[in-house]
């Protein structure tokens, strides 16, 4: 059985910043077999780390680090790096419970493998790696495999005509809450089969079943062909660029700001969510934006300078004045829903809580369509599409692709891929500025 700890007080700064610094943690129970850790730093200036581990047999516990903890001023509890102690709690009973649905999907009946059974372990497996992505293909994957007949069926009976009625039936639609399931994108449906032939894969090979399963799984989960083409339907003329940067700027200022730099530089959203006051420079009249997470290993490069035209320094300039370097430069207002109980019914209404970065798209849906409304722009039209707009305006401008690939965090390989059309076309125009007649003088019409 797990051993006794004595607890520790870990949910004020004060208290934690008392403990001697030490490399072996403070922990405290949080639940059962389950430990919150905290690692006091021996170095006297430096932030401590939070840290979780979970009883699994005699005199061995499994440990997970969640991340550093707020107990300096430069280091401000962002919920994914930096954890106050709510954070890390809810983080550490997140993980605890992820791992115990995966120990029990191991020890389910290995008699009987079927793809709900595979998705559920698949799923626990991704949510103990990465709980934000996990829950993601969670919520995919429920919505479309679950809730599907494909999912009661075992594995070893699985064959390619259920993959290909499953993958019809998300072509017709309609199952449950499903209204139009006939517009997945190439590119989600591509995301949605690697998400199953992964799970499908990992729990083949855990049962040991002959090696045809795993050939079924191949041949019925193929990918789409060109999940990832682009859409050049969502280039916007610059236009119209300006008319739904001024129609996000009168419905909040925030947001306006927000879709003005998502404009002016190209990045995506998780990019300008990372910058900070310090990578705005005005004097220079530029902003460094930190390089994507997307893709595997160390960037070599970790800001992208990108020039701001002057209207556009003008307008962000005062986000930088009086505040620290590290702070979150783009933020917004965090609303809360209350009751308030002197209204007839106990109508409830929204009061700001505080300003917090921008955190994912899902804060960006209601304001984004209330701004192509009043811009009068197709309300089909996705943020993306300023990022795409971003890429063309370079590109028929004639600027090199490795440099607008570049400036844009991609490859010249997905520059070509995406938006071909754009730079035969720029490199015609440029072509055309090297013609010069083939005669000494032109030509004259004979009269009959």
């Amino acid at each position: 059985m797990a051993k006794r700890v004595n607890d520790v007080v870990l949910h004020s700064k004060t208290a934690r910043l008392k403990l001697l610094p030490r490399h072996k943690p403070y922990f405290r129970l949080i639940g059962d077999g389950v430990h919150l850790g905290y690692r006091r730093s021996t170095v006297p200036t430096r932030a401590g780390t939070w840290l979780v581990r979970r009883y699994r047999t005699e005199g061995q516990y499994q440990t997970k680090l969640l991340g550093t903890a707020d107990d300096t001023p430069d280091k401000l509890a962002d919920g994914e790096t930096v954890l106050s102690f709510d954070q890390a709690n809810a983080a550490a009973r997140e993980w605890a419970r992820a791992q115990a649905a995966l120990v029990r999907g191991e020890q389910a009946d290995a008699k009987v493998v079927t793809v709900r059974t595979a998705i559920n372990a698949y799923v626990a497996t991704r949510i103990a790696r990465d709980p934000r992505t996990g829950r993601n293909a969670e919520l995919r994957l429920t919505h479309h495999v679950l809730a599907a007949p494909l999912a009661d069926i075992d594995l070893r009976q699985l064959s390619e005509g259920h993959l290909e009625a499953w993958r019809c039936g998300l072509a017709r639609g309609g199952r449950g809450r499903q209204t139009n399931v006939a517009a997945l994108a190439p590119a989600t449906l591509a995301r949605l089969l690697n998400d199953v032939r992964a799970a499908l894969t990992a729990a083949i090979r855990k049962a040991k079943l002959p090696i045809d399963a795993l050939t079924v799984v191949k041949e019925g989960l193929r990918p789409p062909e060109k999940p990832d083409r682009a859409r050049p339907r969502q280039v916007l003329p610059d236009a119209d660029v300006r008319k739904l940067v001024e129609a996000a700027t009168a419905h909040d200022e925030d947001f306006g700001m927000l879709i003005l730099m998502l404009a002016a530089t190209g990045a995506r959203l998780s990019q300008l969510a990372s910058v900070t006051v310090a990578d705005l420079q005005v004097a220079a009249k530029r902003i460094m934006v930190p390089a994507s997470k997307k893709g595997k290993g160390e960037k070599d490069v970790t800001h992208i300078a990108i020039p701001l035209p002057d209207d556009a320094i003008t307008r962000i300039a005062p986000l930088v004045e009086n505040r620290p370097g590290h702070e979150a430069l783009f933020l917004h207002w965090h609303h809360r829903q209350v009751v308030d109980e002197r209204l007839a019914g106990s109508i409830s209404q929204w009061e700001r809580v505080d300003r917090r970065p921008w955190k994912d798209s899902g804060e960006m849906t209601r304001p984004w369509r209330a701004a192509l409304q009043a811009a009068g722009l197709p309300p089909d039209l996705v943020p993306y599409c300023l990022r795409h707009s971003s890429i063309v305006r370079a590109l028929q401008a004639g600027l090199p692709v490795s440099l607008v690939a570049k400036c844009h965090d991609t490859s010249v390989a997905m520059i070509e891929r995406h938006y071909g059309a754009f730079i035969v076309d720029a490199s015609e125009d440029l072509l055309r500025r090297a013609v010069v007649p083939m005669t000494s003088a032109p030509l004259e019409k004979k009269s009959p």
